[in-house]
């Protein structure tokens, strides 16, 4: 069970007792705690809130943190927590956050010795405060929303990444939010910081049980510096009754690599925002996402890709599945900025409804500032799975239901196909699967109480 604080409200009592404790630099929490209390909610009248209305949204029900006991080594975590993280595979190194409390950080010893760092923020603030002053919330500054600024404020635990220049993080660097206290608002915060030339494949996973009600005010922060080359995941697997907002933003310099893959299955209702600033010339990203809703789910995903430099590329791909009443919003932008050439831009979304009362939305964008010639294309689909295929395929005497998951396997096949890391490739179509299995379970119960009622 977790420890909670005594505290209930994200005020300046709360505020105190952080400071107190440190785990920032010198003036943020301050100043974001300034524009968390000047700042309104989000309104549906602006086009960024448009579909995903928390005007209502009540931040006082929250705990501001539950603590949790530190554990020396990965002996000393709990056993749900372990299992929490998946099924891994070959690791450079594992965080676990639980509840409000980064309770373990291991790191492979020769990751360390050739200078890896992999630790939690509050370390870091006194072992690299040098690297946090010039990145801590610089991608993502506190004053973008009240969101933004009260996570500044409040943020307990998170994640610190620094890879040195030339370095290659052989295996993955993995961290693990696991939440288990209800009532809880949590505040994960990723920092990777890649100097020049060296590489690193980073996963962060936010797993937690069914709760009645939790917030997720997660934030990361990717610098890819020239020629750096980084694989970053995020699969988000919260349990219902959490809401869940994250923004993700990558600065990539010179001839830098940032793919990304954006994995979203759980909450009641999610908001994430992905944003690459293509900063350098020569500069490279592939931003992948693949989400897959039920009930009455609310997915809303927005993006960025923003050519500033010269020569850059950025290739995106969005698929998502949708069940029951679940909904699910997808609005774009790509942006090539005056005095960026020879710049090439994709942007592709694509939804399949599996129910008449799931809906989608995708709403693709292009900005061209520039007048130098430039590759760019978008492309959005919304709709059911195609009768004609399922004719065809049931033709051969396959069942309805094994039609039906072939269909919407294929479907989301041009995205697996692209996800290099086979543990989470194999984690997504085992998802998918029992996903599928789940929908042919429910709409064959449906029509048997139909026929029982007849």
């Amino acid at each position: 069970m977790a420890a909670v604080t005594t505290s209930t409200g994200f005020d300046e009592a709360t505020l105190r007792r952080l400071l107190e404790r440190g785990g920032a630099p010198d003036g943020v929490r301050e100043r974001a705690f300034e524009q968390f209390q000047a700042m309104p909610m989000p309104s549906p009248e602006t086009e960024e809130w448009r579909y995903t209305d928390l005007r209502d949204f009540d931040l006082s029900s929250f705990l501001p943190s539950a603590e949790e006991p530190f554990a020396e080594n990965l002996d000393g975590v709990a056993p749900e927590l372990l299992e929490a993280a998946g099924e891994i595979g070959e690791r450079s190194g594992l965080s676990i956050q639980h509840n409000s409390t980064l309770v373990t950080a291991h790191l492979d010893p020769e990751a360390r010795a050739r200078g890896v760092t992999f630790t939690s923020l509050d370390d870091a603030v006194t072992t690299h405060p040098d690297l946090l002053e010039e990145r801590l919330h610089h991608a993502v500054p506190t004053v973008r929303t009240r969101f933004t600024a009260m996570h500044g404020a409040f943020r307990t635990g998170g994640t610190f990444v620094h890879v040195p220049a030339g370095v290659d993080v052989r295996f993955p660097l993995q961290a693990l939010t696991y939440v288990d206290a209800d009532a809880l608002a949590v505040f994960p915060h990723t920092l990777v910081v890649l100097e020049e030339g060296s590489s690193l494949t980073f996963i962060d996973r936010y797993v937690s049980p069914d709760l009645e009600r939790v917030f997720s005010n997660a934030v990361v922060e990717l610098f890819a510096g020239p020629g750096s080359r980084l694989r970053y995941v995020a699969l988000q697997e919260w349990g219902s009754g959490v809401t869940h907002l994250s923004v993700q933003r990558a600065h990539v310099e010179r001839d830098a690599e940032v793919r990304s893959l954006a994995v979203a299955f759980g909450a009641s209702l999610a908001r994430s925002e992905a944003e690459t600033i293509l900063l350098g010339d020569g500069g490279s990203s592939e931003m992948l996402g693949v989400y897959f809703g039920r009930s009455d789910q609310h997915f809303d995903h927005r993006s960025i890709q923003d050519h500033v430099g010269s020569r850059t590329s950025s290739d995106l791909l969005y698929k998502g599945a949708l069940r029951g009443q679940a909904r699910a919003i997808y609005s774009g932008n790509v942006i090539i900025r005056q005095g960026a050439h020879q710049c090439d831009a994709y942007q592709t979304n694509r939804n399949i409804l599996l129910s008449e009362r799931a809906k989608a939305d995708s709403i693709p964008n292009l900005e061209i500032l520039s007048n130098d010639p430039v590759r760019c294309g978008h492309a959005a689909s919304v709709g059911p799975v195609d009768e004609d295929t399922l004719f065809y395929i049931r033709s051969r005497g396959i069942p309805e239901a094994e039609a039906q998951r072939l269909v919407v396997t294929g479907f989301f096949q041009e995205v697996l196909d692209r996800v290099t890391l086979q543990e989470v490739r194999g984690s997504l179509e085992a998802t998918i699967a029992t996903e599928l299995e789940r929908e042919a379970s429910e709409r064959l119960s449906g029509r048997g109480a139909e026929a029982h009622a007849v």
